[in-house]
């Protein structure tokens, strides 16, 4: 009985899968294309792959990379009987977006099988035809469960061109705040939620240091010595509790687009042109300058002094943290892991009233921190930029776009050891697992992320370079000393209209 029934499945299943080759054949070799459809299958149904080898072109860099290689083993080891395997090629960011497309167009040879980048250049590689819509090779997957609905909404309409998917997202990250909570505890402060307390946090600081009462200490892991706490003032004549470097930092990247955002304005209109040009952002970023001169007020209250020391770059950021020259930095969630053991390892983790433990540096996300109206719907929106898998145009093989797009299925569907390296995962199933939840790193620092649900990401537009740069731009001149004599107001209406200006020069090309 059990041998009739499992010859019985094997000629139910030879008989779909003959159904299946010849209806895909039609379906899914559309004329001129380019795309053979190489397919075969074995008794079971299962595609054969055959010795497929995927290469990967990949924009991550170290030390989630290392991550990413963990995950890419597991897919290759999964799939090992059946023939499929995939190898990563690591490329920094300026070598990864000036290689693909000249290397596509002009030496397919050489080219990748499937790209993973940051999904806000999607559109416009979409619109360039460097990359292909996957939809069709989801569905040539048998019994495949595949849906955008298992990804995060915003993620995922990133994701999307012309009504189709064009990749399949991996992730989110936004710039970090780190906070020496050491500092803070020490002086009895509470780190800030919102920022209204950021502010109020950074007044106090300003406050007991210019009396002569400010906790601090370094942390100075060749000099351990240098560690100790004291109430001099001996980091300059001023405190200032805030480090923002201009164009060196990573800030530009993460500040300005967050503000928007959380004030209800949006980053690209429905034709994919820039409309962060709102009253709220040049509101913001006169705070900044106000941050950067001392003067001013906050909802009526004097700033205690200037809250940023100015002219800093990317290297200042660390060495004021360390140092305790500053108790806020801004940069990127990749560095969680490293710094959190640094600060540990050398002053040693802190203790609540409840007895649990936690680190000397803290980690702050941006949700409420450029709101105005800490209150409103839009106040815990952050931006957030995710990396995609896509497939490149040059492949032409259907057994090798069928395999590319279960390898972005699996490395998204299974990303979780990729994500220590400092992520939220697009796939929701991860977030809202227990295991993920009692990961040491998602306790250590990643809960501290918050939401993927808060993350909205720059939106469909095929003029990133023109939306993206040149909002960065308002930030850089609001910190820098030759842009002093120009307002607010001016700066973010000329980067808005020099976005324009590109925009058309580029239309008319």
């Amino acid at each position: 009985m059990m041998k009739n029934a499992k010859m019985f499945f094997r000629v139910v299943a030879l008989c779909m899968v003959l159904v299946f080759s010849l209806s895909f054949a039609t379906a899914c070799n559309p004329s001129g294309s380019g795309m053979v459809n190489d397919l075969k299958f074995d008794e079971y149904g299962e595609i054969i792959f055959d010795g497929t080898e995927l290469t990967v072109w990949s924009v991550i860099g170290e030390p989630d990379n290392a991550y990413l290689d963990v995950v890419n083993k597991q897919f290759n080891d999964y799939y090992a009987s059946n023939g499929l395997s995939a190898k990563i090629v690591s490329l920094s960011v300026g070598d990864f977006y000036t290689q693909l497309a000249n290397t596509i167009n002009t030496d397919p040879e050489s080219a990748p099988d499937v790209v993973i980048y940051h999904s806000e250049r999607l559109t416009d590689l979409a619109n360039s035809k460097i990359i292909l819509p996957m939809d069709e090779y989801f569905e040539a997957i048998p019994n495949n469960d595949f849906s955008t609905d298992n990804y995060y909404r915003s993620l995922m309409q990133e994701c999307m061109y012309d009504g189709k998917v064009y990749g399949v997202p991996l992730d989110v990250h936004g710039g970090m705040w780190y906070v020496r909570t050491d500092i803070l505890e020490k002086n009895g402060l509470e780190m800030p939620t919102s920022l209204s307390e950021f502010v109020e946090v950074c007044n106090q600081l300003i406050t007991l240091y210019e009396e002569g009462r400010l906790w601090h200490r370094a942390m100075d892991k060749t000099n351990p010595a240098n560690c100790n706490w004291t109430q001099a003032k001996d980091l300059g004549e001023h405190f200032y509790p805030v480090v923002m470097s201009d164009e060196g930092g990573i800030e530009n990247g993460w500040i300005p687009q967050t503000a928007v955002l959380q004030n209800g304005g949006k980053l690209v209109g429905e034709n994919g042109r820039p409309a962060w040009n709102t009253d709220a952002l040049v509101e913001v970023m006169t705070m900044f300058r106000n941050w950067q001169s001392g003067e001013g007020d906050f909802n009526g209250t004097p700033y205690a002094g200037k809250f940023v020391e100015g002219n800093d770059d990317a290297q200042t950021v660390w060495s004021k943290l360390s140092s305790g020259a500053a108790v806020f930095s801004c940069e990127g969630p990749w560095f969680a892991e490293q710094r959190l053991e640094e600060y540990n390892a050398v002053l040693g983790s802190l203790t609540d009233s409840q007895g649990k433990t936690y680190s000397p540096l803290g980690l702050l996300n941006m949700s409420k921190l450029y709101a105005l109206d800490e209150n409103s719907a839009d106040a815990s929106k952050i931006y957030g930029v995710g990396h995609t898998f896509s497939i490149s145009r040059t492949v032409t093989s259907m057994t090798k776009a069928v395999g590319a797009a279960l390898y972005a299925q699996y490395m998204t569907e299974h990303s979780m050891d990729y994500l220590q390296g400092g992520h939220l995962p697009a796939y929701k199933a991860i977030y809202e697992s227990e295991e993920f939840k009692s990961q040491p790193f998602y306790q250590q620092y990643l809960q501290a992320f918050g939401s993927p649900e808060n993350y909205v990401t720059l939106g469909n537009t095929a003029y990133y370079t023109e939306v993206y740069e040149q909002l960065k731009g308002v930030y850089i001149d609001i910190f820098t000393a030759s842009k002093l004599n120009k307002t607010p107001q001016e700066i973010v209406t000329d980067r808005f209209n020099t976005a324009l200006a590109l925009i058309e020069a580029d239309e008319e090309l």
